[in-house]
């Protein structure tokens, strides 16, 4: 069975990306499977330290998704989300 995959993308510095790619290839690894692992190492040890994936509870996430899906009803939100979170925090900063 495959597993739906979703993209995620960083805006990397071009020297932090050189050593990225220089230290994946010292050890044998693409830069992807090299930030996977790490990325993976690190949620293993946060969790060890007690931190959940879901803090809320699956029931919370169950609503969230409920609310969502009667809000937009399969529309998406039209531009860039990144720019409507800056703009809503420029408006929510402004506020006195």
């Amino acid at each position: 069975m495959d597993i739906k995959k979703t993209r995620f993308t960083l805006d990397l510095d071009p020297i932090f990306q050189r050593r990225l790619k220089v230290i994946a290839t010292l050890k044998g690894m693409t830069m992807r499977q090299y930030c996977l692992s790490a990325v993976e190492r690190e949620l293993a040890k946060d969790e060890a330290q007690g931190a959940k994936a879901f803090p809320f509870g699956e029931e919370a996430l169950s609503r969230l998704v409920s609310l969502q899906a009667e809000l937009f009803a399969g529309r998406k939100v039209p531009g860039e989300s990144v720019k409507l979170i800056h703009e809503a925090r420029k408006t929510r900063a402004n506020v006195p």
